[in-house]
């Protein structure tokens, strides 16, 4: 037996750092990590606040993580020992041959560490081998531990289906900065945002965006942009993003959304094919295609990270995610 220190979610709005005593041996095709970084992600946020359409605590949380392989079962290369790996967190069970896209990330059964899974917000945890990722050795693991929403950017960007002539981004937290990251991977032409506090407003413009507004600011044409990627996914973000996008392109929905019901303009959507989109996830393809992008890009990449936090200190960096000048809080275990 071995004690594991973890972060839990007790109840909404409650988080404590507890201890427990567990047996850590990998089985077949599993390896035993150690996480050396977990990101905060909004949507774990969306959980501990009870606010998340599907998850409610109690739970162990934690979905983006960096960590070492320690110890690998049967079926896995022992030249995984000692790696510094990302783990996908998306875990879809049995043989996905006959899916009929063959993506795990919209297989209806597949469930996510953190979610319906317990989260990877430990000291030791087994995971499938398959689930990791290498990371090259000279990437930082802070810088590294954004990989996993930099790969939902990415994937996003891709759901545009190449209309990103124009492209108008409504929230600049670390999903709607990583997604301007993806687009500009993406070859975008000119990419405006959107987003209330200054200081994310200046780091976008850092990261390649052209034009930055305040929302009370933000007088944006209508029938203009290509591709709107909502990244609040609020009634009336959602309305506007189809105002202002022009006939044949796409609203992409990043956030999470709420519970309350969207009434959109389906009359205009209809008559002008303007597609409504989800992306929430990605594939394996998208998470290596982030790290490559880290590795080549690590100084810009590197000022996504407001504040890192050591697991003691667990509930204070829950709390610090909601000050406004804060991107990407992690923690360091």
């Amino acid at each position: 037996m071995e004690r594991v220190d973890e972060v839990r979610f007790t109840a909404i709005g409650e988080v404590e750092v507890a201890h427990t005593e567990v047996e850590l041996v990998p089985g077949d095709g599993e390896a035993l990590i150690a996480p050396e970084r977990i990101g905060i992600c909004g949507s774990d946020m969306h959980v501990l606040h009870g606010k998340h359409p599907f998850v409610r605590p109690p739970l162990v949380t934690g979905h983006e993580a960096v960590a070492t392989v320690v110890e690998v079962g049967a079926g896995v290369s022992g030249d995984l020992v000692g790696r510094r790996v990302l783990v996908n967190p998306l875990v879809a069970p049995g043989d996905r041959s006959g899916d009929w896209r063959g993506a795990i990330n919209v297989q209806e059964d597949a469930r996510v560490m953190g979610f319906k899974l317990s989260g990877l917000a430990r000291t030791r945890t087994v995971v499938p081998a398959e689930q990791l990722h290498l990371v090259p050795a000279d990437l930082d693991a802070t810088i590294a531990v954004l990989g996993e929403p930099l790969a939902a950017g990415i994937h996003a960007a891709q759901r545009s289906g190449g209309r990103l002539e124009d492209v108008l981004i409504i929230g600049g937290g670390p999903i709607g900065l990583s997604v301007l990251l993806g687009v500009r991977r993406e070859g975008a032409g000119h990419v405006t945002l959107v987003e209330p506090v200054a200081s994310k407003r200046e780091l976008a413009l850092e990261l390649g965006a052209d034009a930055v507004f305040a929302p009370d600011e933000a007088d944006l044409p209508v029938k203009h942009f290509t591709t709107v990627f909502d990244c609040v996914s609020a009634p009336a973000t959602l309305a506007q993003a189809v105002d202002v996008t022009r006939g044949g392109g796409a609203v992409v929905v990043m956030g999470v959304p709420g519970t309350v019901p969207v009434d959109l303009p389906l009359p205009r959507m209809q008559r002008f094919e303007i597609d409504l989109l989800g992306s929430g996830m990605y594939t394996g393809a998208d998470i290596d295609a982030a790290i490559d992008y880290l590795s080549q890009h690590p100084e810009p990449a590197s000022h996504l990270v407001s504040r890192v936090f050591p697991l003691t200190e667990a509930a204070d960096a829950y709390a610090a995610v909601g000050e406004p000048d804060n991107v990407k809080v992690v923690l360091s275990l």
